[in-house]
C-alpha cells in the first residue's frame, strides 16, 4: 500500500503521510476481522542512487532485506527526470511468517530528485530517521562518490553521511587507489565504513578459516601468501585477500596475473617451511583447495547477489575488526 505524491517532499508532510498509512492498514486489519499488524523497525537504511531506472533496483533490494533486517527504509533516487521540487512517496511492506497470521510491515519513503536538488536532501532526512536506532547508509550514487563529483554533489553526499552511523560502498571494478582513498576519507570522518568488495570474500574466506580452526594448522608458520588474480593490476579484492592473511604476522606477499575463469580473484597460495596450502578456481562453478600434505576439498563456486551481500553486512552493525586489519595492511601493499 503507498500513499500520492508528496510535494515538496517536507519531514513534516512525510511523516504525516505515515502515520495515515498506518492508520489505513490498522482499519484494514479491523474490518476484516484479522490480527493486527506488527510495526518492525530495527534500524533506518538509507538508498542513494543515481542508476537510470529511477531508483527501482534500490526500492526492490529494501523490499528483500527488509525481512531479515526490519527498518525504516529510504530510497533517494536522483534522475534527470524528476519534476521539481522534490516529491516523495511513502508506502508499507507487508508479509506474514510462514504459519502465522499477523502481518508484519516496516516503512518504506521514496524521494526523488533532479542532480540539482541533490544537495536538498540531506535536511529533509534530519527528521526522517528511525529515533534512537542505527542509521545504515548504503550509496550507490557513484557521482557523489566520485573524484570528479562537484561542490553540490560533495555536499549532498556528506549531509547524508553526518546523518550515519555506517556506510557501505560498493568498489567492485574501480581502481585500488581511488577506492582506498574514498575508504580512508570516509573513515577519517570517524565513520564505520563498509565495503562490499570486501564482503564477496566470504566464500574464500570461511574454508581457510576452518583450516586454522585446527589446532595442528597455525597461520604464523605461513610465512608467505601469493594472490593470482585476474584483472590488469591486482584489484581491492586481491589486495583485501593479501592484507587479511598476511596481516597477523606481517608474511611476504607477492601478486601474479594469471588467466582464470572469471573477473577478480583467481588462487590464493599460503608457503610454510613444510607445507603448501592452495585455494583456487578450477572452473566457472567450482574451487578447490588442496594441501601438500594431502588434504583437498571441493567447493561450488557463484557469485553472491548484492542483496544478499548487503545481508551480510547489515549483520554487522558495529566495527569488523578483521575488515579494519586487512584493509590497514592492503594499503601497505598498495604503497
Amino acid at each position: 500500500m503507498s500513499s500520492s505524491v508528496i510535494s515538496p517532499a517536507r519531514p513534516e508532510l512525510i511523516l504525516k503521510g505515515l502515520g495515515k498509512l498506518w492508520t489505513s492498514l490498522g482499519q484494514e486489519e479491523k474490518q476484516q476481522g484479522k490480527p493486527t499488524v506488527l510495526r518492525a523497525c530495527a534500524m533506518t537504511l538509507v538508498i542513494a542512487t543515481d542508476d537510470s531506472d529511477g531508483g527501482f533496483a534500490a526500492s526492490q533490494t529494501i523490499s528483500e532485506l527488509m525481512r531479515e533486517h526490519p527498518s525504516r527504509g529510504i530510497v533517494l533516487a536522483v534522475t534527470e527526470e524528476a519534476e521539481k521540487p522534490v516529491q516523495a512517496r511513502v508506502l508499507a511492506q507487508c508479509w506474514k511468517p510462514f504459519g502465522k497470521a499477523q502481518q508484519i510491515c516496516c516503512e518504506q519513503i521514496e524521494i526523488t530528485a533532479c542532480p540539482e536538488d541533490w544537495p536538498k536532501v540531506g535536511p529533509i532526512l534530519t527528521g526522517l530517521t528511525a529515533a534512537d536506532l542505527p542509521v545504515i547508509f548504503w550509496c550507490r550514487h557513484k557521482a557523489a562518490l566520485s573524484p570528479f563529483a562537484t561542490h553540490d554533489e560533495k555536499a549532498g553526499l556528506q549531509a547524508i553521511i553526518d546523518l550515519s552511523t555506517k556506510v557501505v560502498i560498493d568498489t567492485s571494478g574501480e581502481d585500488a587507489i581511488g577506492a582506498f582513498d574514498l575508504i580512508d576519507r570516509l573513515r577519517g570522518q570517524g565513520r564505520i565504513v563498509a565495503d562490499l568488495e570486501w564482503t564477496r570474500l566470504t566464500p574464500w574466506r570461511e574454508p581457510i578459516s576452518q583450516i586454522f580452526d585446527n589446532p595442528d594448522h597455525d597461520l604464523a608458520r605461513f610465512h608467505t601468501v601469493e594472490i593470482a588474480y585476474t584483472h590488469d593490476r591486482p584489484h581491492a579484492s586481491a589486495l583485501y585477500a593479501a592484507g587479511w592473511l598476511s596481516a597477523p604476522h606481517s608474511a611476504k606477499v607477492s601478486f601474479v596475473k594469471v588467466k582464470g575463469f572469471g573477473p577478480g580473484l583467481h588462487r590464493i597460495s599460503l608457503r610454510s617451511d613444510s607445507e603448501q596450502i592452495d585455494f583456487e578456481r578450477t572452473g566457472p562453478e567450482c574451487m578447490s583447495l588442496h594441501s601438500t600434505n594431502g588434504r583437498q576439498r571441493s567447493y561450488a563456486f557463484q557469485y553472491t547477489s548484492v542483496d544478499n551481500l548487503m545481508k551480510e553486512e547489515l549483520s554487522v552493525l558495529g566495527p569488523d575488526a578483521s575488515f579494519n586489519l586487512a584493509f590497514k595492511r592492503a594499503q601497505e601493499l598498495l604503497r
